[in-house]
């Protein structure tokens, strides 16, 4: 009840006519923000087409100057849910505040992963479907109960550290994640490592290499006592298009959830904040607990 109210007053003062209430929101350097976006589903499995929300959000951030080079930051985000007549206000995907400066920034709350953003974010890189075997392993993106440092740009290499606070009602007590990512020219190299609970450590690489009129992508991650695996991509943008092939492997330590995926996808800009796509994907062995199927989705994005 209390996301619900939360959210139905920040969408009614950012959505109300142009007043002196609006000009004073938007005086305060508060940025309201958010994608909505809707989908077509049908997967073969199940041998039915479904309407679906394709991960909508909205949100708030903003920061404050402090003087002296230092900088006070927030941001809170939540889901929010375009196929459900009834409560649409989902859970809450980031939620912190911090400070920075020369020395980089901390941060408390529900924050990034390391992890994702240095070997994950590279292989999920179309709308759906992208990155089944970084799902498969959960490497998770964002953390709750955490405290965050990111450094600052050390001649293109950056470093991210997180510690999870120890709590009861956290499924992951105890998690610490390292990531880092190094560029140089068209190159990023990245690489993390998460002390997860029950001793499933987690090890990732990742790499992506911009070229002309090109760009390719892979992630490498091994999760200890589960299994290992790839998520690789290239795309390629022409004019308002984006073409994407993505290819999938994950070998499970019991062999009986191993599978291989292809994925394709079409993406066109209608206008900068206005996209549609439509991603296909099949796989021979077990993914998601479904065995040798295949999905197509259609969809649309507003961002605003």
């Amino acid at each position: 009840m209390k996301k619900q109210l939360i959210c139905l007053a920040l969408a009614g003062t950012v959505m109300a006519p142009m007043t002196a209430q609006a000009v004073e929101v938007a005086n305060t350097g508060i940025d309201f923000y958010g994608s909505l976006r809707i989908m077509l589903e049908h997967a073969e499995y199940a041998d039915d087409t479904e309407y679906k929300d394709a991960s909508s959000r909205i949100g708030l951030k903003g920061e404050r100057d402090l003087g002296e080079g230092l900088k006070a930051f927030a941001k809170y985000e939540v889901a929010v849910n375009l196929d459900n007549e009834g409560d649409s206000i989902g859970d809450m995907r980031y939620g912190y505040l911090g400070l920075s400066g020369d020395w980089g920034s901390f941060s408390g709350g529900k924050v990034s992963s390391p992890f994702y953003d240095a070997v994950g974010y590279y292989g999920d890189y179309m709308w759906w479907d992208s990155a089944p075997v970084y799902y498969t392993l959960d490497g998770g993106s964002r953390i709750g109960q955490s405290a965050l440092y990111e450094s600052p740009d050390l001649a293109g290499l950056k470093l991210k550290a997180l510690v999870q606070i120890d709590d009861a009602d956290n499924g992951e007590e105890g998690q610490h994640q390292l990531g880092a990512n190094y560029s140089i020219g068209n190159l990023t190299l990245g690489a993390a490592y998460t002390d997860a609970a029950n001793n499933n450590d987690i090890y990732g690489l990742s790499a992506s290499y911009s070229g002309d009129g090109f760009y390719i992508n892979g992630a490498w991650m091994d999760r200890e006592d589960t299994g290992s695996g790839i998520d690789a991509l290239i795309g390629v943008p022409s004019g308002k298009n984006l073409y994407t092939l993505g290819l999938s492997s994950l070998d499970d330590d019991a062999g009986s959830n191993d599978f291989d995926a292809v994925i394709l996808a079409f993406q066109r800009s209608l206008h900068k904040d206005v996209l549609v796509w439509v991603e296909a994907m099949a796989w021979d062995g077990t993914l998601y607990g479904v065995e040798d199927s295949n999905v197509i989705n259609v969809g649309m994005n507003f961002n605003f």
